[in-house]
């Protein structure tokens, strides 16, 4: 199953849907495994009904604070525009020096904190030698722009440049760009078109040009089997980890809140936070000539996935020609950095300190011999 598909609620998704249960029932005890089967063979979404969680644990499915991994959040404002962009951070230590920046953007229909744990994990195992970001893209999360339904790649770049330059504005650190399935076409176009200067690596996360391109003509259909609404943040979280959507509960307790919001004025009703219909759109032009971006970039380039199968053939070729580096997590699903955080992280730092700038001492003058 390709990338997109998997960022589109990847696994068994519900056809069938029960009735939305208000009440809140502890499960039975006993029940250990919540992940679903991946679909094989000739299953489809509609022949593995996943039906709609009514029986809740409110304290295993409680949302977790953004603060519990992050350390501050900042609403950037872009000058000349009514646009505002939730930015979560944690900054290196000591706060007066410069330190390489780890970028993080989401993807379709997540917001920055599915970061949430991989960037706590970086500050864990860089000792605090780098300042991390996780930005809200337009129409995702806590961000409000103008226009939250331009999901155009130039629009999408023209943000994360922008919020970037506001947050940098008199120092011009080390950036290391990351983004993951749509996030990936983001920060790959960013730096293939050298719209920032100080990019020093690029990675991308369980996204490839071909197997995107290919999941396409099913996505609307995929889409129409998700449940449209939810009663309770609980109930939102508890069908993230069962449909197989993440499979890491601790992640999605921190990262699902942000993805639903009350539905007009009923805030006993939650939809999801962006519609990803509206989309469809920019598909095409998000995966488009990705692969041939991304080996031109002019950085160190590292790809994560979740599967060797998802590699297609330019990705091929430019690997064995060592063009970039390559890790795989068979581990994780789609949302590998929610399922595998300390893994990776440790993909990321190990890059970072890898392509990180030589920083050399100053020379000392030789003594003059007699």
């Amino acid at each position: 199953m390709s990338a997109l598909q998997k960022e589109l609620f990847k696994k068994t998704a519900p056809s069938e849907l029960d009735p939305i249960n208000n009440e809140s029932i502890i499960e039975e005890e006993g029940e250990e495994n919540d992940s679903v089967p991946e679909l094989t063979g000739g299953a489809s979404a509609a022949s593995l009904s996943l039906k709609l969680p009514t029986r809740i644990k409110k304290d295993r499915y409680a949302p977790v604070s953004w603060d519990t991994y992050f350390e501050e959040y900042q609403d950037i404002a872009i000058p000349n525009t009514s646009n505002t962009f939730r930015v979560y951070r944690i900054d290196a230590q000591p706060p007066n020096q410069s330190h390489p920046v780890f970028v993080l953007h989401h993807g379709a229909g997540h917001s920055g904190l599915s970061f949430a744990m991989t960037a706590h994990a970086i500050k864990v195992q860089t000792e605090g030698q780098c300042s991390i970001i996780a930005l809200d893209s337009r129409g995702h999360g806590d961000t409000h722009t103008s226009n939250d339904e331009d999901y155009s790649l130039e629009t999408m770049s023209n943000d994360l440049v922008n919020v970037i330059q506001q947050l940098y504005k008199e120092e011009k650190p080390d950036l290391i760009l990351v983004g993951h399935s749509m996030g990936g076409s983001v920060v790959v176009d960013v730096a293939s078109k050298k719209c920032l200067s100080n990019v020093v690596g690029v990675c991308v996360l369980d996204v490839v040009e071909g197997s995107a391109m290919d999941a396409l003509a099913s996505m609307t259909t995929i889409l129409s089997t998700r449940p449209q609404q939810f009663k309770s943040v609980e109930q939102a979280i508890q069908w993230s980890q069962k449909s197989g959507t993440v499979h890491n509960l601790k992640s999605a307790r921190v990262s699902v809140p942000t993805l639903v919001r009350p539905i007009d004025n009923d805030s006993s009703t939650l939809v999801w936070r962006t519609d990803l219909i509206k989309t469809k759109p920019y598909w095409t032009e998000w995966f488009e000539n990705l692969s041939s971006k991304f080996l031109s970039c002019p950085a160190a380039k590292l790809l994560i996935l979740a599967g060797t199968d998802r590699l297609d053939k330019p990705l091929m070729i430019g690997q064995m020609q060592g063009k970039f580096q390559l890790h795989i997590i068979p581990e994780a699903g789609h949302f590998l950095q929610e399922d595998e955080p300390e893994r990776t992280a440790q993909c990321l730092v190990e890059f970072w300190k890898r392509n990180k700038r030589l920083v050399l001492p100053p020379k000392v003058p030789l003594p003059n011999k007699k």
